[in-house]
C-alpha cells in the first residue's frame, strides 16, 4: 500500500502518546530532550535513515566570542573563523574542539584537563607550545571561542540541520511505525521511572509485551517489515519534501 507523504507525522505527535501512557504530559519526570531522544533512537533501531541538510550559518564575531547553538542544528560538524565577509572570505582558521574546557567568555581565562604550563599536574604535563591557539568548546547550549578567535571578523558554523527551524514540526516519522516508536518511548522510560514509582513497573512491563521487541509478533517486528519495503530514495524524498529552504 503506497502511504502518501501528508501522512507521515512528526515527532511531537508520536510522542504525545507516550506521555500520556507515562502520565507526564507537562514532562517533568524525565526532561523533554530526554523524551525527544528516546524517539531518535527509537528511528535508529528501526534503521530509518533521516536525511538532514547541511546548513551555513554566518555570525559576525562577538565581543564575548559566545554564540547560541542553532537550534534546529542536529549534528554540529565545522566551526570556523574568517576575516572579510560572507560574500568575500580571505582568510580562513578551522577551530578545534577541546574536550573539558570551561570559559565564561572573552578575557576570563579556562579551565580545562590540560592546560599550557600545567607543570604541577603529576599525571598530565602541558608543554607551552602544544596547545593550540583557535578553539571551541561547547556548553549550556552554547559555543564558546578562544581569545585569540576575536581577531577574526566573522563565525561559520556547519552543521546538519532542519531548515525550517525545528525538528518537532517535520513530519518524517512514517504511521506505521507509529505504534512501534510509542511503546519504545513507554518502555524506555519508564525503567528509569519504576525506581521512584512501582505503578511504572506495570507501565513498562506491558509495553514491552506489545512491543515484543526480539520476537516476531510485535508492533516492533510489523515495523521492521514495512520499513524495508521502503527504498532509500523514498525515505529521503520524504524528508526534502517537509524541509522548507528558507533559513
Amino acid at each position: 500500500m503506497e502511504i502518501s507523504y501528508e501522512n507521515y507525522l512528526p515527532l511531537t505527535e508520536v510522542l504525545a502518546d507516550a506521555l500520556v501512557a507515562l502520565d507526564d504530559k507537562e514532562q517533568k519526570q524525565l526532561s523533554p530532550g530526554f523524551y525527544r531522544s528516546q524517539v531518535k533512537y527509537a528511528l535508529d533501531e528501526l534503521g530509518f535513515s533521516s536525511s538532514f541538510i547541511e546548513v551555513v550559518v554566518d555570525t559576525e564575531m562577538t565581543d564575548n566570542l559566545i554564540f547560541p547553538i542553532p537550534k534546529n542544528c542536529y549534528n554540529l560538524k565545522q566551526v570556523n573563523a574568517y576575516t572579510g565577509s560572507p560574500n568575500d572570505v580571505t582568510y580562513t582558521q578551522n577551530l578545534y574542539w577541546r574536550r573539558h574546557v570551561s570559559t565564561r567568555g572573552k578575557g576570563t581565562g579556562y579551565t580545562a584537563n590540560i592546560n599550557e604550563g600545567n607543570t604541577t599536574d603529576p599525571f598530565i604535563k602541558a608543554p607551552m607550545w602544544s596547545s593550540g591557539y583557535y578553539y571551541f568548546s561547547t556548553q549550556n547550549n552554547r559555543i564558546f571561542l578562544s581569545d585569540y578567535c576575536s581577531a577574526f571578523d566573522y563565525v561559520r558554523i556547519i552543521f546538519d540541520g532542519v531548515p525550517s527551524g525545528s525538528l518537532d514540526n517535520v513530519a518524517f516519522i512514517p504511521p506505521f511505525a507509529r505504534k512501534a516508536i510509542v511503546l519504545w518511548v513507554i518502555e524506555k522510560c519508564a525503567s528509569y521511572l519504576k525506581g521512584r514509582d512501582s505503578k511504572y513497573r506495570i507501565i513498562q512491563l506491558d509495553a514491552a509485551s506489545q512491543l515484543d521487541e526480539y520476537g516476531l509478533r510485535g508492533a516492533w517486528h510489523e515495523a521492521k517489515k514495512r520499513m524495508k519495503s521502503l527504498d532509500t530514495k523514498k525515505l529521503n524524498d520524504v524528508i526534502m519534501y517537509n524541509q522548507k529552504m528558507n533559513i
